[in-house]
């Protein structure tokens, strides 16, 4: 009787329903997809009622969750401008990072308070160093595919190309002025990251997803789709399965205590894991220590970057086209860019007409170099944020090919400057005026200089100094012969005069090598760059360089503090990048060639120490030995 009570209680307890697992929330996982989480209300409709905010959890990594918002929610600007004059002009107020703009300071204060109010948990939300505790994702976190299951690819032209990072524009964001993709009325424009140093400009997700940089925010409005991380060690799940329909609902279950918390036995909650009950305790982080302060800012020249083919070379085998389709935007620059990135502002001379025209001015011309107008995302993928845009082929198809290339530069948001055609009214004359941290710099660009130009150069640094109130003033000049490892006496003679006008650096490109560094009344003479990365060039001497240039405030004062040169090499087809020489004996034999053989006077020539370095150090505005 027994025996037979205990089986049948058995087989009542086997036909009982399981009870359901602790659930735990997880970042993204490719075949599973996302899981979803509301946070927080926002306005939604037109005439702004709110309703719950849904997020998608990118990530979970050391007990913290990356949430994404599904909606472009709201419509704002970097700076808050009204004045007409100012935004028609672009002469807003310059920044030098995105935590000096307007909308840092507007986000995690009435956007955070018109998110969350004062819900508890708030006090949840992890400070990201320079974003704050409300922002938008940055252009590599669009593209990570292995962590967040974005794309990798930046460009497509079809509505649906890259699903995984479209988004949704509410009714309130549309009603606050939000561009909207003309022709489908479907999908926004939204922000990635700001553009440093231009300040101003969004990086921004375009309707099919693809990405680009643009300086929409002055005359059209960017939307906003933000993300936040969230310490989960003070959070349950209280509700939800974390289906987009069924979304992870929140709880705070209080701060964590100062001293911190036992780890958690084998076999116990898996780190990152939301528990279904208040969580008692938890472990604390400790603070990290602040990095060491950087000091000056540094500007990285580079020379002749042709980042397409002669015209008749688009479609050959290995052309730089073919290896952009096949390897990608972010290729040619791939080597070099730890380097670039790390600078302040990279300038480089943009050797390439950016434009669908396929007739040349002069079709007898061997070489007329063009680049589809999608490359310019090659610089924007290799950190190259500034580019001189006249020299011996910015012409090559004409004044409308030339004006192409401009407009392609400017809604990319990078940056740009040349004079072409000065005696004519119908010519081009753009100074380059930057704010690197708190340093203004100043850009003039002649390609070809005649003594006739002298004037003209020295009426624009004089422009740059009074009006524009720069305290760096670098002259770029197309000059000298191709192929011929020193400069000319004349262009010496010309380069001191022009520093006698009042520049602080002539930097120098268009033989496609490298040519000696000089320094007259302490100010660098940089005659020639070199090649870079070219698309259409007969073998040269392969040594280039990336050459960088530190000034530092003293005492109001702006001084030159360092010049250091990186050395490279380039590479023909197919491989066109730049590639930094790691070898001591192959980077000497490079500083080699950047000494000048022959002493001229009045002129310095780098220290015996340059040679086994790379580096030139001054002080007070004095060169060390």
């Amino acid at each position: 009787m027994k025996k037979a009570l205990i089986v049948g209680i058995l087989i009542l307890l086997c036909l009982l329903p399981l009870a359901p697992a602790q659930a735990e929330m997880r970042g993204y996982e490719k075949g599973l997809g996302y899981e979803y989480v509301l946070l927080g209300s926002y306005p939604y409709e037109k005439d702004g009622t709110a309703q719950p905010v849904l997020w998608r959890v990118l990530d979970i990594k050391e007990g913290r969750a990356l949430l994404l918002t599904e909606y472009v929610l709201d419509a704002k600007q970097v700076i808050f401008e009204s004045d007409p004059k100012v935004i028609e002009n672009h002469s807003f107020r310059r920044i030098s990072s995105y935590a000096e703009s307007d909308l840092y300071a507007w986000l995690n204060s009435e956007g955070l308070d018109t998110l969350l109010g004062q819900d508890s948990i708030r006090a949840a939300l992890v400070e990201e160093p320079g974003l704050g505790l409300l922002y938008p994702l940055t252009q590599e976190d669009y593209l990570n595919e292995a962590d967040y299951g974005f794309s990798k690819g930046q460009w497509g032209e079809e509505l649906n190309a890259y699903p995984m990072r479209q988004a949704v524009c509410t009714p309130y964001a549309k009603a606050q002025g939000l561009y909207v993709e003309g022709g489908n009325g479907k999908s926004p424009y939204w922000c990635v990251a700001i553009k440093d140093p231009s300040g101003y400009k969004f990086g921004l997700v375009g309707h099919n997803g693809h990405i680009s940089w643009g300086a929409y925010t002055n005359t059209k409005v960017a939307g906003l789709r933000l993300a936040v991380r969230l310490d989960l060690s003070c959070l349950a799940l209280s509700g939800g399965t974390g289906a987009k329909n069924d979304p992870y609902t929140l709880t705070y279950t209080g701060a964590v205590p100062a001293g911190g918390a036992p780890e958690p036995e084998a076999g116990g909650q898996p780190q990152g894991a939301l528990e279904t009950e208040a969580v008692q305790t938890a472990k604390t982080e400790a603070v990290p220590s602040p990095a060491p302060e950087k000091t000056g800012v540094t500007l990285s020249f580079i020379g002749d970057c042709s980042i397409g083919d002669s015209v008749q070379y688009k479609t050959v085998e290995n052309s730089y086209h073919r290896i952009i389709d096949e390897k990608g935007y972010g290729w040619p620059f791939s080597l070099v860019k730890p380097y670039l990135e790390q600078d302040d502002l990279t300038v480089a001379n943009l050797e390439v007409v950016l434009t669908t025209k396929t007739r040349p001015r002069y079709p007898d011309h061997k070489y007329n170099l063009i680049a589809d107008p999608d490359h310019v995302q090659a610089l924007i993928e290799g950190s190259v944020e500034m580019v001189n845009t006249v020299n011996n082929h910015c012409m090559d198809f004409q004044d409308t090919g030339y004006s192409d290339m401009l407009a392609t530069l400017d809604s990319a948001g990078v940056l740009r400057f040349g004079t072409v055609y000065p005696n004519n009214p119908d010519g081009h004359d753009d100074l380059g005026v930057v704010d690197v941290g708190d340093i203004r710099f100043g850009f003039v660009g002649f390609t070809y200089p005649q003594d006739s130009d002298q004037k003209r150069i020295a009426n624009r640094i004089k422009k740059l100094r009074e009006e524009e109130h720069c305290d760096v003033v670098v002259v770029s000049l197309h000059w000298g012969r191709e192929t011929y490892m020193t400069p000319e006496p004349s262009q010496i003679a010309y380069a001191k005069q022009i520093i006698s006008a009042g520049a602080d650096m002539i930097w120098g490109h268009h033989p496609h090598v490298l040519q000696p560094i000089q320094f007259y009344q302490g100010k660098p003479i940089l005659y020639s760059t070199g090649n870079f990365t070219f698309g259409t060039m007969s073998k040269v001497d392969p040594s280039t360089g990336i050459f960088q240039v530190t000034y530092e405030r003293v005492n109001g004062q702006v001084q030159l503090k360092r010049l250091q040169v990186i050395a490279c090499e380039t590479q023909g087809s197919p491989d066109y990048r730049p590639m930094p020489l790691e070898d001591p004996a192959a980077q000497q034999a490079v500083f080699a060639k950047l000494v000048m053989k022959k002493q001229y006077n009045n002129v310095e020539d780098p220290p015996a120490s340059f040679l086994e370095s790379g580096i030139i150090r001054f002080e007070n505005g004095q060169m060390l030995p």
